[in-house]
């Protein structure tokens, strides 16, 4: 069994939020867990399109933290993230977390944004996201009544996380990136920070929304 020896005790209960909340977002979602030296890349994509027609956006949420050791270099799984949630269960104020053994397959593990060459591209505030986020939700509730069949209700969660939403200098991104930042904890409630500016970085195509929980990826789809 592999072990992850997170750093500290607050990264680790940090990672176990974030496990919760992607679960929350996507029950049947998966994490990857990346390592390069001592730093874990973890992984969800609360967003992405399911074959061939769907035109959900692609989005992934991104947290780094720090391991104790280098062992694991290298490392690159993607599990299930109720899986992951029985293991953070068996943690008592330890640091070592168990991967868990079955490893899944997801079509998003096999786009790769860049690693480098991010350049500042626009800016976005907090309170921009919030009001996206909110009226996303809203419509979506109201516009798929109790006893909505699963593909209308998938369809309609796709059209409004695909709709755009700009930055200041009018960057397009899709509104899918709001609903991550929120439903993630990614930036501060409603209210508070909401004229807090947030910085897009752009390289090779991708769009990145740098917040203070941790990055979120999507495919630009220009200014």
């Amino acid at each position: 069994m592999t072990d992850l020896h997170i750093n500290d005790p607050l990264a680790m209960r940090d990672l176990s939020a974030f496990t919760s909340l992607a679960h929350r977002a996507d029950s049947d979602g998966a994490m990857r867990l990346q390592v390069a030296s001592d730093v874990l890349a973890a992984t969800v994509a609360p967003l992405f399109p399911h074959g061939l027609g769907d035109s959900t956006p692609l989005v992934l949420a991104m947290r780094m933290l720090r391991l104790d050791d280098y062992d694991l270099d290298g490392f690159d799984e993607a599990v299930p993230l109720s899986n992951l949630l029985d293991r953070f269960a068996r943690v008592e104020n330890g640091t070592t977390l168990p991967v868990p053994p079955n490893s899944v397959l997801v079509s998003w593990t096999g786009i790769a944004p860049p690693r480098g060459g991010w350049a500042e591209y626009d800016t976005i505030t907090v309170g921009r996201l919030h009001e996206t986020a909110e009226a996303g939700i809203e419509e979506i509730s109201t516009g798929a009544p109790e006893g909505s069949g699963g593909h209308a209700v998938k369809a309609l969660r796709s059209r409004v996380w695909t709709r755009e939403m700009t930055g200041e200098q009018g960057t397009g991104m899709p509104g899918g990136l709001a609903f991550a930042a929120t439903a993630l904890r990614f930036v501060p409630p409603a209210g508070r920070d909401d004229d807090k500016q947030l910085r897009i970085m752009e390289s090779g195509g991708w769009l990145r929304l740098v917040t203070p929980g941790g990055h979120l990826l999507t495919r630009g789809r220009g200014r």
